[in-house]
């Protein structure tokens, strides 16, 4: 029987990083975990979406450089090549996470744990049965990809978005279900790869829990792509067929392609793992949870997006630091409420804090277009904007929106302003470097101020 200090089950951003602080902070650390290091975030969601995004986006950018008296000529994908550059980066990726444990001193058990009670943990591995006595323990199991009613994941006609990264090869035509945040990456990722898509989604708009203004933007980059996209719309059935996939919509249309992609949501796994047999109480499916991410059990945390409904690989990350120093007895919170998301479209989009319908009468907003940016004008990528929503007495920086090339990186700014409370004249102040696509930034909060440079 093994006995530590922390026990962390689950090996995704939100375990791997609490038990790497929990060891740097002097503790024995176990971490458990059922299948391979890294998580969905690694092995089927973050890393080899984004590695397909980047691709995706170096191809759709390659075809636009004749506007620069570049000529490039057959320009073709090798699927294969790229299936197997994806595989490389994983598992270099994983190699590396498994060095940083080693060298931290942690103990890695592959297998499936389960709560026997508060300090106690079974883990089935292949050699058998082990006991793992902690006296603390942190929970991150992560999330599962949820199916449709009419239609399971068999991994080669229907898949999950997990699946779907996880291919060993790319679809020749594809239909994705659901026009959220993995619905459109998808969709923007296969479209400028050159494979036909088509996205349906039930909601009135796609990114229904993002900025409008998003929205209307992704819409527009994905049908510019050829995207099939139908908004209000419902899929009723999937059938298979020898070709391919057919679905068939509430109105009676139909849609064939070669597989589907389900993105309709994500669950928390908190099923099998024992937590009858601690306690551990559970709200609106995910494990509740305080600032200092402790559970209502004494010495539990729970971390991710087992406990968490907004499933980012950065905030499971946050959280498993702000775990594991409660844990080894360094005190430390995070209201979790300035979280920036990213989304690899093209244009990228990227927010942080309140979207524009959220604001009220108490906020205003400014924003500075990319059309208006030497940076963008200069590269031929002129669609976006930079939104800053902040407080109309104050000026305290309250939410932003960027769309555009790096909305992703160029978000930061916002956040870390956001983070300590900065107001928008304080930005404005700071020097941005030109050209750049960050000073758009400075020109929005120009511009929230009624002093726009480069804007009307």
């Amino acid at each position: 029987m093994n006995v530590y200090d922390i026990a962390v089950l689950g090996s995704g951003p939100g375990g791997y990083t609490a038990a790497l602080r929990a060891a740097a902070r002097g503790a024995k650390v176990c971490l458990i975990e059922a299948s391979k290091l890294g998580g969905t975030c690694l092995n089927a969601g973050c890393i080899p979406t984004k590695v397909l995004a980047h691709v995706g986006h170096l191809a759709w950018r390659i075809r636009s450089v004749r506007d620069y008296g570049l000529r490039v000529e057959n320009l073709n994908l090798d699927r294969a090549v790229l299936a197997k550059r994806v595989g490389e980066i994983v598992t270099g990726l994983g190699r590396g996470i498994g060095s940083l444990l080693k060298a931290r001193g942690v103990s890695v058990l592959f297998g499936r744990g389960r709560f026997l009670d508060a300090g106690t943990l079974l883990v089935e591995t292949v050699q058998g049965a082990e006991k793992v006595l902690a006296k603390s323990t942190i929970i991150a199991t992560g999330s599962r990809p949820d199916g449709l009613p009419y239609a399971a994941c068999d991994g080669r006609h229907v898949l999950s978005a997990d699946q779907a990264a996880a291919l060993p090869a790319l679809p020749e035509s594809v239909l994705i279900v659901g026009g959220g945040i993995v619905g459109c990456e998808l969709a923007s990722i296969y479209a400028g790869l050159g494979i036909p898509v088509s996205l349906v989604e039930t909601r009135d708009r796609l990114l229904g829990d993002m900025d409008a203004d998003a929205s209307v933007a992704v819409l527009r980059s994905l049908r510019g792509r050829s995207v099939e996209v139908y908004i209000g719309s419902r899929l009723v059935g999937l059938s298979c067929r020898q070709e391919g996939i057919m679905g068939e919509m509430q109105d009676g249309r139909c849609i064939r392609a070669a597989c589907a992609i389900v993105a309709a949501g994500r669950r928390a796994n908190t099923e099998g793992i024992g937590l009858e047999n601690v306690g551990v109480r559970l709200e609106d499916g995910v494990i509740s949870v305080d600032d200092c991410c402790r559970t209502n059990v004494a010495n539990f945390y729970a971390v991710g997006d087992v406990a968490e409904k907004r499933r980012y690989a950065h905030l499971a990350a946050r959280m498993g630091i702000v775990a594991a120093d409660n844990a080894t007895g360094h005190a430390a919170s995070d209201k979790r409420d300035v979280v920036p998301a990213g989304l690899h479209t093209d244009p990228e989009v990227a927010v942080v804090g309140l979207p524009s319908e959220g604001t009220s009468l108490h906020t205003r907003t400014a924003r500075f277009p990319y059309s208006a940016s030497g940076m963008a004008r200069l590269t031929g990528q002129i669609s976006g904007f930079v939104k800053i929503v902040a407080s109309a007495d104050s000026g305290r920086i309250c939410g932003g929106v960027v769309v555009g090339p790096h909305a992703t990186e160029v978000i930061h700014e916002i956040a870390i302003a956001m983070r300590h409370g900065l107001t928008v004249a304080q930005v404005a102040d700071t020097i941005h470097a030109h050209p750049t696509f960050a000073e758009a930034v400075g020109e929005a909060a120009l511009s929230w101020l009624g002093f726009p440079l480069h804007s009307l």
